[in-house]
C-alpha cells in the first residue's frame, strides 16, 4: 500500500494563546494524520511558549520556532515554509480552525496541473455562521486580478511556495492575495472547490490586519504597482472599486458607470449601495445572514 504523503501545516502566532489552542486542536482532529504542524511564535509575552513546549513534547508531529524579534506574520510564515518537510503545504491562521475533513478533501482535489487548490470558507461571526462558496471552479490569472477570489489559504506543493519565496514581507496587508497571484503567474490557473472546510472567525476582539483600512490601502497600491504589467483597463477598474470600498468615501454614480464591468459588477454595486445607501446596505447584509 502506497504511503500517504507528508503534509506541512504552517501557522504564525502572537499573543493569543487561547485562540491558538483552538486552531491547534482542529489540526490534531484531522482525519488525515500524516502531517507536520510548524508554529512560529512572533515573540509572544503570554503563555504561548509554555503551551508550544507542552504540545510539541506530547506530539512529535508538532514543531515550533520563536523569532528573535517581533517580525510580523509574514516573516513567521516564511520561517515555517523554509523549515517545511512536507510534499504538500497549507496554512492556518491562529484565530481560525479546520473542519475535520479539511486536509483530506484538499489532497483529494489537488492536481499538479493547477498552481494550487483552495476551499470555500465558513465565516463564524460569533452570532452566526455564513458559508462563502463564491467563485468556485477554475480561476485564471486574468480572473484573479479583479479581486482575491481564493481566500486566505491554499494547498499546494511545498516546492512551489518555496520557489516563489513565500510571502512578501513588505506588504502590510493583502499578503495572501499577492502570494496567490504569484503562484498562478508561475504555475498556471488554480482551482477552488465548493466544499467549505476552513472556519474563518471574525467575531473575536483580537487584533487583525483586515481591520486596519490604512494598511490595506497602502497594500493595495503596492499590489497594483507590483502586478500592473499584467493588468488591463478592466483590472484597473476593479482596483478602483476596491479602493473606494476601503476608503468608504465619496463614490458617485458616474464613478460607478465608468468602472463597472462584468467581472466586478457585484462588488461595484454592493460598494455603491453601502456607501450611498447605508441603511439599504445594512438590510442586505442582514438578509445574507439568514
Amino acid at each position: 500500500m502506497q504511503k500517504k504523503p507528508l503534509i506541512t501545516i504552517y501557522m504564525a502566532t502572537f499573543n493569543r494563546v487561547e485562540l491558538l489552542k483552538r486552531a491547534v486542536n482542529s489540526v490534531l482532529s484531522q482525519t488525515y494524520s500524516n502531517f507536520e504542524l510548524i508554529v512560529v511564535d512572533d515573540c509572544s509575552s503570554d503563555e504561548t511558549i509554555e503551551y508550544l513546549v507542552a504540545i510539541s513534547e506530547a506530539d512529535p508531529r508538532i514543531r515550533f520556532y520563536q523569532n528573535e524579534k517581533n517580525s510580523g506574520a509574514c516573516a513567521s510564515r516564511n520561517k515555517a515554509i523554509a523549515e517545511a518537510n512536507g510534499v504538500f503545504i497549507t496554512g492556518l491562521d491562529d484565530d481560525d480552525e479546520f473542519m475535520p475533513l479539511h486536509i483530506e478533501s484538499l489532497l483529494a482535489a489537488f492536481d499538479e496541473k493547477y498552481a494550487f487548490v483552495a476551499c470555500s470558507l465558513l465565516e463564524n461571526t460569533g452570532s452566526c455562521v455564513i458559508e462563502h462558496a463564491l467563485d468556485c471552479g477554475i480561476i485564471s490569472l486574468d480572473s484573479l486580478l479583479h479581486y482575491n477570489k481564493v481566500g486566505n489559504q491554499v494547498f499546494t506543493l511545498t516546492s512551489r511556495l518555496q520557489r516563489i519565496n513565500g510571502f512578501d514581507e513588505s506588504f502590510p496587508a493583502f499578503q495572501d492575495y499577492d502570494t496567490w497571484t504569484r503562484l498562478v503567474y508561475e504555475f498556471g490557473q488554480c482551482k477552488k472547490i465548493k466544499q467549505a472546510t476552513y472556519v474563518w472567525h471574525t467575531g473575536h476582539e483580537q487584533e487583525r490586519i483586515s481591520n486596519n483600512n490604512n494598511n490595506r490601502l497602502i497594500a493595495l497600491d503596492l499590489f497594483i504597482n507590483k502586478h500592473k504589467r499584467y493588468m488591463s483597463k478592466k483590472h484597473n477598474q476593479s482596483m478602483f472599486i476596491m479602493k473606494k470600498k476601503l476608503e468608504k468615501g465619496p463614490f458617485n454614480f458616474i464613478d460607478l458607470i465608468l468602472n463597472v464591468n462584468k467581472l466586478n459588477f457585484k462588488t461595484a454595486l454592493a460598494t455603491y449601495i453601502n456607501i450611498n445607501f447605508y441603511t439599504l446596505g445594512a438590510r442586505w447584509r442582514r438578509y445574507k445572514r439568514k
